[in-house]
């Protein structure tokens, strides 16, 4: 009878194996309790018509698992709560939102802050854009055309900003359409994502998955960042150190090169550091004059083992002087960057000038071989330019005794 049932009517199939929501919104939270109710209601007024459930990973010492449960049944939306034990927290806020992928029920999966400042309001935009664009990722963006991160103060958009190109320069080919690849804001197509091989790290989940699945479409959609609403900033000196553990950990994929420039640059920072020590103790100099004269010492330590060891055996066609002073004139233009950096750090942060230092220097790193590999020491621009010339040529006169 169950069988004749089932032949007769096959839709009933189709409906056993459908998505029961159309959007799953992931939210980390770690101490979040004053921001729960206005955040619900919020994501409640936003995806109205849209059958919704927001997954709560919490790794909270508050009572914002409690304020979650007694919250669940106020609202129209399927409201669940994942609390993460002590133990399973060490990969932070990136794991808690791996841990709401293996929950998460629906096509597409948003992922968002607790804080509201991300606007739930977005909801609608963000999957509508990512349904109607064919993109795999839609990421909610504060640094493209239209967008806003003026609530983050100055100095804090200027770090974020130092922050999104050093990243994008990292991965010139994956995020050369990203303006904001470290968005905590973004949604995905799960059928797209291996979990398997994400190795989260800190709370920028989305350049883990984007620099480990490099097939992903990605379009972008301007958002407001807002202001918080409760709670404090994640953003510390460690969570700093986990980005740059993270951005190098996804770079070093087999490329020699960068391999032995990270190794020059490494003895440069000992370099650097050291005759920053030396002119700023000894001297009594200011640490800033002092890292501009540091800055000259390590440029130069580093040019002749970059000449020599990483890039020796490229054909270029820069002669050595030139090679030299471009060299001298990125690592002083650099300097203008980690200058702020480096004084918003020990001003406000109160992180000591020397560790501030090594910080700046990381992030210049990056960006240096960018400019090195591409610009300074590539390989063979002009007989590569005269080769796609030649080809041209040969074309030419191939279409002409056609």
């Amino acid at each position: 009878m169950i069988e004749n049932l089932l032949q007769s009517n096959p839709v009933s199939l189709d409906l056993e194996v459908r998505a029961p929501f159309e959007l799953s919104v992931v939210i980390p939270t770690r101490n979040e309790a004053g921001n729960i109710a206005p955040l619900l209601s919020r994501i409640e007024q936003a995806t109205k018509g849209t059958t919704t459930e927001v997954v709560f990973v919490d790794d909270s010492t508050d009572n914002t698992p409690e304020t979650i449960t007694k919250l669940q049944d106020q609202f129209s939306l399927q409201v669940k709560l994942v609390h993460r034990p002590l133990e399973q927290r060490k990969n932070g806020l990136g794991g808690a939102v791996m841990e709401g992928f293996k929950v998460a029920q629906a096509p597409w999966v948003c992922v968002m802050d607790a804080d509201l400042q991300h606007p739930p309001e977005m909801l609608p935009k963000i999957l509508k854009q990512a349904e109607n664009s064919g993109s795999d990722v839609v990421v909610g963006s504060r640094l493209s055309a239209g967008g806003d991160a003026s609530s983050l103060g100055f100095k804090r958009t200027i770090i974020s900003q130092v922050f999104a190109m050093t990243t994008r320069i990292t991965f010139p080919q994956r995020l050369k359409n990203v303006t904001d690849p470290l968005s905590g804001f973004f949604i995905l197509r799960k059928s797209k994502l291996n979990l398997d091989i994400l190795r989260p790290d800190g709370f920028k989940i989305l350049l883990e998955i984007l620099a480990s699945h490099p097939d992903l479409s990605v379009s972008e959609i301007p958002i407001h960042f807002g202001f918080r609403n409760a709670g404090e900033s994640k953003a510390s000196v460690r969570e700093t150190i986990r980005y740059f553990r993270t951005l190098l950990r996804l770079r070093l994929s087999g490329d020699q090169s960068f391999l032995r420039f990270l190794a020059v640059g490494f003895s440069g920072l000992l370099v650097n550091s050291l005759a920053l020590a030396v002119f700023t103790e000894f001297a009594a100099v200011h640490y800033l004059v002092s890292a501009i004269i540091a800055t000259q010492v390590s440029t130069l330590w580093n040019f002749g083992l970059t000449e020599t060891w990483v890039f020796g055996k490229r054909d270029t066609d820069r002669p050595f002087l030139q090679r030299l002073f471009s060299f001298l004139l990125i690592n002083n233009l650099l300097l203008l960057l980690r200058g702020p950096i480096i004084t918003i750090m020990v001003a406000q942060l109160g992180v000591h000038y020397l560790i501030a230092n090594l910080i700046s220097l990381f992030a210049m790193t990056l960006l240096r071989y960018f400019v090195a590999d591409q610009l300074i020491w590539n390989k063979g621009g002009t007989t590569r330019l005269m080769q796609n010339q030649n080809l041209d040529n040969i074309n030419t006169e191939i279409g002409a005794t056609k």
